[in-house]
């Protein structure tokens, strides 16, 4: 199978093996661009050809009664292959698919038809801390539009220049990053959206201010960027200068004012913009009185950020969704904090896949966009399962989805590196974490409750060995992924650890042995890095005790 998830999934006669591809038809640059950076060559007999159609065939998502640009078929014979699709866009979409069925030997005769059902659907650099490197940032975009995501928003908090700098032009280099990711994104059709927040220091009643603002963000249009994020979160909900408290009741009527004079400023500069704004208030009570005036006195066509009933929220729904809409007369567009773990969550690491969102949440909002953690290459892991929600969230299996990221991004180390991802499942998500320890240690208890000590002390001989080769293989710092997991991975080490004194301990209780496994438990548990659920403390715990 793969992922994302196709809506509607005909492709089941006979196997058809695929070495190299012709490529005719439509959109020949686009093709052989996407075959290329799957390593598949185009000098071979199996014909792919792209048909661009714009018909009610190509467009219309019956699901949603809505046209998009991102649908298309794709049929199989023994030696071709058609797509048909209403532009380059789907023809896009089409071709990624092609490949993971060629790349994975999953293709087959038959018929395709797939679209997304969210129709915004991408993700923030949001988060607070270590800005990504520009590389990283290329390689997630790279992956994201690889996996079916739209969007992607520019507003990490360390970035001087979005925030504490905001009345400042970006300097040359800095400006020509933001060129080249802006290039990026337009190569892969995602959608590219820079944000400021100027409200740490913006003063509301200042033509000054305004102007500078609007300066800005003319200079990143001049790139050709046209899509603007204003984003007034994490500011001071009281006024900071005398002036603005005396020109406006309050904070709400100052922002709804400064959002619509910066509508109508960038409409004047080109029509095509789009605004997307985040409020101070952001989560919480869909119906009070700061966002309930916020929304109703802003354009309808400007989007608004709203991150659920919390700032990290365990569940979004389309109940909360329809409230919203009937407050603020704005869909949200679902500013989702996961897998973000910067400010009190610096010590967890979020490796889990997606869960708690409605299925049916695409039919009651604009879209949503998943903030980043500062770990670029971890990041790509949820990443992946929040894709393919977004695709096809009514299939969205959390479990499949998490599997398939761990095997794509980590192929062969994938099912070693489970043995590490089981113990970092703690996030806004969840609060569980080590299921297959937990498992693990149960059914060794099992075994010595039945006085089977010696399958026990197997089993968690077993056990052990396999978290070692994990530790070992972890240690290779010259795999990116691993170089960022460092912190987590030196915890993991005394895990192994405190397992092997555990084991010992339980075969060998000598008062040396259990000496050695409290120093053991007392090191591995004043270390504030988030890594294993109660299982392995109470293992230890309890050994202590029986002694």
């Amino acid at each position: 199978m793969i992922y994302p998830q196709i809506q509607k999934n005909n492709l089941n006669g006979d196997n058809v093996f695929v070495k190299a591809v012709n490529l005719s038809g439509d959109c020949r640059a686009l093709a052989e661009r996407i075959f290329s950076s799957c390593n598949i060559n185009t000098d071979g007999v199996f014909d792919v050809g792209i048909n661009i159609v714009n018909s009610k065939r190509t467009t219309y998502i019956d699901e949603i009664s809505k046209i998009t640009d991102e649908k298309y078929i794709i049929g199989i014979s023994d030696n071709k292959a058609v797509i048909e699709a209403s532009c380059e866009k789907g023809a896009f979409r089409a071709l990624n698919t092609l490949c993971k069925l060629i790349k994975q030997g999953e293709l087959k005769t038959g018929y395709c038809e797939d679209y997304p059902l969210f129709a915004t659907r991408g993700y923030i650099e949001g988060f607070y801390g270590k800005t990504w490197a520009n590389d990283k940032r290329l390689s997630v975009m790279r992956l994201m539009a690889k996996n079916g995501m739209n969007t992607y928003f520019y507003a990490p908090k360390d970035d001087a220049y979005h925030r504490e700098k905001w009345r400042e032009i970006y300097p040359e280099s800095d400006y020509e990053n933001l060129r080249v990711l802006f290039n990026e994104a337009k190569e892969n059709y995602l959608d590219f959206n820079w944000c400021i927040g100027p409200g740490l220091t913006y003063k509301y009643t200042s033509d000054e201010d305004f102007n500078l603002l609007i300066e800005k963000i003319k200079s990143i249009y001049n790139m050709g960027v046209k899509g603007f994020g204003l984003l007034l979160d994490d500011i001071p909900w009281e006024f900071q200068y005398e002036d603005d408290a005396k020109e406006y009741d309050s904070i709400v009527d100052a922002h709804v004012a400064l959002i619509n004079r910066t509508y109508n400023a960038l409409k004047n500069i080109d029509n095509d913009i789009k605004l997307t704004v985040c409020p101070t208030q952001y989560s919480g009570d869909e119906n009070g009185y700061y966002i309930s005036k916020f929304g109703k006195g802003i354009p309808s066509d400007v989007r608004m950020f709203w991150t659920g009933e919390e700032i990290c929220s365990r569940v979004l729904t389309s109940r909360e969704s329809r409230e919203l809409l009937r407050s603020t007369d704005h869909r949200p567009l679902f500013w989702d904090n996961y897998p973000v773990n910067d400010c009190e969550m610096f010590q967890e690491m979020h490796l889990g896949a997606l869960i708690g969102r409605d299925k049916d949440l695409y039919k009651h909002c604009e879209g949503l966009i998943s903030n980043v953690m500062e770990y670029a290459e971890c990041s790509k892991i949820p990443l992946m399962t929040v894709a393919d929600y977004l695709w096809n969230p009514v299939s969205y299996n959390p479990d499949d989805s998490l599997r398939n990221a761990h095997k794509e991004l980590l192929g062969e180390k994938a099912e070693l590196f489970g043995y590490f991802a089981d113990h970092l499942g703690v996030s806004c998500l969840s609060k569980y974490s080590s299921a297959l320890m937990s498992d693990t240690l149960a059914h060794i208890n099992f075994l010595l409750s039945r006085g089977e000590s010696e399958k026990a002390v197997e089993e968690f001989t077993q056990y052990n060995s396999n978290m070692r080769a994990c530790l070992e293989m972890l240690q290779d710092e010259s795999v990116p992924m691993f170089k960022e997991l460092k912190k987590w991975v030196n915890k993991f080490s005394m895990c192994c650890d405190l397992l092997d004194a555990i084991l010992v301990a339980r075969t060998k209780p000598t008062q040396e042995n259990m000496n050695s496994l409290a120093v053991l438990t007392e090191k591995y548990n004043s270390d504030g890095t988030i890594l294993t659920g109660f299982c392995l403390r109470e293992a230890a715990e309890k050994t202590l005790n029986l002694y």
